[in-house]
C-alpha cells in the first residue's frame, strides 16, 4: 500500500488527523514518562503495557526507532469539561477502540507495525497483570505515548497536526510504527 492509500484509510476509518514522518523526528523526553508514575490512571504496576513493566525509557525509545516510519493518528473529539477525568476517560477509550480497528485493517492489508497508544493497553480487560498471570496476547499488546517519553507537542509540529482544540475539544494520538529497519 502506498502512504497515500493508508492515509485514506484512516480517514475512511473516523481518524480525524493523520500524516506520516520520520520515525528519526519522533523527540523523545524521559521526563514524561512522570506522568505514568503518578499513577493517576491507576495502571502502574498493573498493565502489562504500562510502567515498570513495558520497559525502561531507553528501551522503549530503542524499541520505537527500529522502525523508519511513523503514522501519526489523530482523534478531536467535543467534551463538555476537559478537567472531568470521567469525561474523558470515556472519550480516550473511544478513541483507541477506533485505533484498534484501524490497526487491524492495516494488518489485515499486510501493512506490518508496532502500534502506541493513548493510555494503558486495553487488549484484554483485565490485564493478565492483575492476576499474576503472563500476558494473553504479546503480540496485541501496546504503551501509551507517555511510556516511550514521546513529546506529543514537538510530534505535532514535525507533521503539521494541532494539539491543542482549547476547552471545548480534546485531541487524542496514536502513532503506527512502520517499517522495521531492526
Amino acid at each position: 500500500m502506498t502512504e497515500q492509500e493508508i492515509l485514506e484509510m484512516a480517514r475512511g476509518a473516523g481518524i480525524d488527523g493523520c500524516a506520516f514522518i520520520h520515525a528519526e523526528d519522533l523527540v523523545f523526553e524521559f521526563g514524561f514518562r512522570k506522568y505514568c508514575e503518578m499513577n493517576q490512571c491507576g495502571n502502574y504496576g498493573a498493565n502489562y503495557g504500562c510502567p515498570p513493566d513495558c520497559g525502561t525509557p531507553l528501551a522503549m525509545k530503542e524499541k520505537a526507532v527500529c522502525y523508519s516510519k511513523a503514522l501519526v493518528l489523530q482523534t478531536v473529539q467535543p467534551v463538555t469539561d476537559l478537567s472531568d477525568a470521567v469525561e474523558t476517560g470515556a472519550l480516550k477509550k473511544k478513541h483507541n477502540a477506533r485505533l484498534r480497528v484501524f490497526f487491524d485493517q492495516l494488518e489485515a492489508a499486510g501493512v506490518k507495525g508496532m502500534a502506541i497508544m493513548a493510555g494503558p493497553c486495553s487488549f484484554c480487560s483485565p490485564c493478565a497483570k492483575v492476576s499474576g498471570a503472563p500476558c494473553r496476547f504479546p503480540e496485541k499488546r501496546t504503551s501509551c505515548l507517555s511510556a516511550y517519553g514521546i513529546n506529543v507537542a514537538k510530534m505535532c509540529e514535525s507533521c503539521g497536526l494541532s494539539w491543542d482544540y482549547g476547552t471545548k475539544h480534546v485531541a487524542f494520538f496514536g502513532i503506527y510504527m512502520m517499517s522495521s529497519i531492526c
